[in-house]
């Protein structure tokens, strides 16, 4: 019997990179959907990516390979599934070409498969075990905060609590329009994370901490005027981040989108781990939205046309 579920992607708001050590941060899932189809197979994991364009047929035992083939087998590594499976997994809405965007495909995937693979689950099961294969997918690197916008679907807040992830469903304050902008140029975060999980926190992290805290009450309570000053600080904090950690994390691409919504009076800032993908701006009216999506097409940014996806996995 075939199954299929489907999984939104996300947009950080705030709170990327502090949220690896401790800090909340705010996610929103978007209209973009990974789907995952699941049948019974014949021998082995035999996966199937659309947007990849290549079939992989693997031993449940072998090593991980990377892209969709990888991340369907630490699924079913993860959930001890040993029957033989043929799994299509179609990601195409998250590419541009072979270009990623930067919406959280590697994420959606693992939640749609971990919702295929055992489509009865209730959401908190579903999401301790798409974390579980996540950290054998990318040995442990990650918030996870990606994978529960993927699971809960609208906006939530996340936060590194061992041995879990917390999670709280919250909404963006009445009148607050959230945008995204596409650089163009697709990150490679890996390396990224790798170096920074093997250094001390420079001294802008301590701020970029605080301002994700900051954020995360506004959020709670309702607060718009105090979210947009931290989203707009943490534009700033990020490339001050990326200075001290000699990484490209705000690119020149990105102060561009940046500075473009900040002319026609918008908060904006990177948004994920930087070095490229996209980047949001908060805007206050239909009006100053639009007139983003104008600024950012002046200068080579591409207003992407998404919107926050209030329902997260589904299965059927």
């Amino acid at each position: 019997m075939s199954v299929t579920a489907h999984a939104p992607g996300k947009l950080f708001i705030t709170g990327e990179w502090a949220v690896l050590r401790g800090a909340p941060a705010l996610v929103a899932a978007v209209d973009r959907h990974a789907v995952v189809t699941v049948d019974a197979g014949d021998r082995g994991v035999v996966v199937e990516s659309l947007a990849e364009g290549r079939t992989t047929r693997l031993d449940v035992d072998a090593p991980l390979p990377l892209g969709d083939a990888g991340t369907v087998l630490a699924v079913a590594r993860t959930l001890g599934i040993r029957t033989p499976l043929h799994v299509v997994v179609d990601s195409r809405s998250f590419l541009v070409g072979d270009r990623k965007l930067g919406l959280g495909r590697s994420a959606a995937t693992l939640v749609a498969a971990t919702a295929a693979l055992q489509p009865a689950a209730a959401a908190r099961a579903i999401l301790d075990a798409a974390l579980a294969a996540n950290a054998l997918f990318q040995a442990g690197q990650g918030s996870g905060a990606d994978i529960a916008a993927a699971v809960y679907g609208g906006v939530v807040e996340a936060r590194r609590a061992e041995p879990a992830l917390a999670v709280e469903r919250r909404t963006l304050p009445v009148g607050l329009h959230l945008l995204a902008g596409w650089t163009g140029t697709s990150a490679h975060t890996t390396p990224l994370l790798t170096r920074f999980a093997t250094v001390t926190a420079p001294a802008s992290f301590a701020e970029l901490f605080a301002v994700a805290v900051r954020a995360a009450e506004a959020v709670a309570r309702g607060d718009a005027a105090t979210l947009l000053d931290a989203v707009d600080r943490s534009a700033a904090l990020l490339a001050r981040f990326g200075t001290e950690l000699d990484l490209p994390i705000v690119t020149p691409a990105l102060s561009t989108l940046v500075r473009a919504a900040n002319r026609v009076g918008a908060a904006a800032k990177p948004s994920g781990a930087g070095a490229g993908d996209c980047g949001i701006a908060l805007a206050t009216s239909t009006t100053q939205a639009a007139a983003v999506r104008a600024a950012w097409e002046e200068v080579g940014i591409v207003p992407l046309d998404v919107v926050i996806a209030d329902e997260g996995v589904t299965v059927g």
